[in-house]
Order: C-alpha cells, then structure tokens, then sequence
C-alpha cells in the first residue's frame, strides 16, 4: 500500500514546484468529498444517487468577501446498479450515467453563476478497478452591479452589466474501492464575455475571457486497523499564466463513519475539516485558517456541506469510502 501510495501522490506533488496565485472559478475546501465539483468522470460512480449541497463564506469579516452556494446531483443508469441480485457479468458491464450542477458564487460587486448537465461512460478495467470518461455542458453567467461600486473620485460612475457564455469540461477517472485518480479540464470552451468593465461605460469585451482550468488529484485509503484508515490525497490546479497551485490532505477515518481532517493549500491557508456520515445523511465542515499577507485583515473561511444518498445499495467498487 506504501509504494500505492507514493506511485500515485509523488508525481502530482513534482507538477506542484511554483507558487500560486488566484484563478477564475470558485474556491473549495471539501473538494474531495464531492470531486464532481471538480471532474465531470465522477458522475453516478456511486451506487447511489448523490446529492449534495455546501455553502461557503471566505475570509469572513472582509466586506465584499466571496461566498459560493453549489447543488449537485449524479446517478448511474439502469437498474442493475440498484439491486443487490447482480451476476458476475453484471458487475463487469460498462454502465452510463448522468449529473448536474448549479451554483452562485458572488464577491463584492461582481457574480458568477453556472448550470450544467453531465454524463459519463462508465467500464471495467478489472474486477475492482474502473475506468470513467465524463464530460459537461452548461452555460456560465457573470455579472457587475455598478451600484455596489465606490469611487474617490465622486463624479465616476459605473453601469451594471451581465454576459452569458457557453461552457464545457471533460474529465478522466480511474478508481477502485482502495484508491482514485483522475484528471479534468475546466471552462474549455474559452469563450469571450459580452463585455469589458471601464469607468464611465462598458466595453466591447476585449481581453476578458474564460481561461482554461486543468485540474489533477489522487487519493489513497490506508487501513490501519478494522476501525481505522487514513485517506490522504492531493490535488494540482493550473491556468495560464498563473503557477500550479498545490492542495496537500490527509483524512483519518473511523468505521466509515466518523472522520476528521486537515489540509495545507500552499502558501495560502491551513485547513481543519471534521464530518460524519450515517445512514443516506452526510455533512461535513471545514475552516480556513489564512496563511498569506492578507490573513490579518479577515476571520478565516467556514464551509459546510450536506449529503444525501438514496437508493443506497452494496456494490462491488465504492469510492464513498474515501469520505
């Protein structure tokens, strides 16, 4: 499992040598309890329907902070998923499966919506090790509310203005019920917004863009004992020009039904994250302690997330064991 372990993560942390810098989409802390957040490859791996819900407040007490609400839902098709009579051929066929996704993510003045339906195809590498290819299509919104704006200079103004925006992602994932790997790529499309933001009027939308995401993450679940298991995992996000960005995790797990966290986003904050999940019910909470120049001027992040599994089944591959 050691040498699991370090063929998985090692390569990840050597893609990670630069610092980092801010980028266009939402941040999360829990991620890694709902990566199709992140990798439309993960719709309906579950043998469940999973919804999902989290709402995120950063860097509270910093007027205009951000804070991004999200719903998402994904499901496998067919009914031999949600059965528990399944033959050996049956576990071994490819199955294909459906999401989707809205959220809001709002700081100061400026918006950002999305809608999104996904799919995935689904197969059998082996026994207990699968391969799924996911993509996504939605449409993003953003927006200014000129209103919101201040100005030393009293006699500037500006307009409030929105442009909307077609967006597509596609995402790889491989995983079995002791590890997963995947990569995606985000806001591929790179379409132009309708607008530029000036003083005094609006532009034609020169330079302002969708800049692509790329995003690559693996996680490994370590048994300690039959009580115990330690899960950590990294994640490597990268858009030009910024420098990689690096997420290094570890989450120590109880019966699958308790655990507790902690990861370290470099150069940006550490972060302590706890939850449970009983039954179909799940949430989780994690906090953001800043660790840049700006973590004087603001009380940290909280995000808390909800989990709902229905139709729960046992099956023979099941990532929900990673969270």
């Amino acid at each position: 499992m050691t040498r699991a372990l370090t063929l998985l993560l090692l390569p990840l942390l050597l893609l990670a040598a630069a610092p980092t810098r801010a980028q266009q989409q939402a941040q999360y802390s829990q991620y890694m309890n709902n990566n199709y957040i992140l990798n439309p490859g993960t719709t309906g791996v579950e043998d469940y329907i999973d919804i999902k819900t989290s709402y995120r407040t950063q860097w509270t007490g910093l007027e205009g902070a951000p804070k991004t609400y999200y719903l998402s839902a994904s499901s496998s098709l067919g009914k031999w998923r949600t059965t528990s009579k399944r033959t050996l051929r049956d576990r071994r066929r490819p199955f294909h499966a459906i999401g989707g996704l809205v959220y809001n993510d709002v700081t100061g003045p400026t918006s950002r919506k999305g809608a999104y339906l996904s799919y995935a195809y689904n197969l059998v590498l082996r026994p207990n090790l699968r391969a799924a290819l996911g993509v996504s299509a939605g449409m993003q919104q953003f927006a200014v509310d000129g209103q919101q704006l201040r100005f030393y200079d009293t006699t500037s103004y500006a307009g409030s203005a929105a442009s909307r925006v077609l967006d597509g992602s596609i995402g790889l994932w491989v995983y079995s019920s002791d590890f997963y790997v995947g990569i995606s790529g985000a806001q591929l499309l790179g379409n132009k917004l309708g607008f530029s933001y000036e003083l005094n009027g609006l532009g034609a939308g020169v330079g302002n863009t969708l800049k692509r995401h790329y995003f690559a993450t693996a996680g490994v679940r370590v048994p300690l004992n039959d009580d115990w298991s330690l899960v950590p995992s990294v994640l490597v996000k990268a858009v030009n020009p910024a420098p990689l960005s690096l997420d290094l995790n570890a989450k120590l797990k109880y019966q699958d039904l308790l655990w507790a966290g902690v990861s370290w986003r470099a150069f940006d904050s550490f972060v302590g994250m706890v939850g449970l999940s009983y039954e179909q019910l799940t949430l989780g909470y994690s906090y953001d302690a800043g660790l840049s120049e700006l973590a004087g001027y603001h009380g940290g992040s909280h995000e808390v997330l909800l989990g709902l599994r229905l139709k729960k089944k046992a099956q023979a591959v099941c990532t929900n064991r990673f969270w």
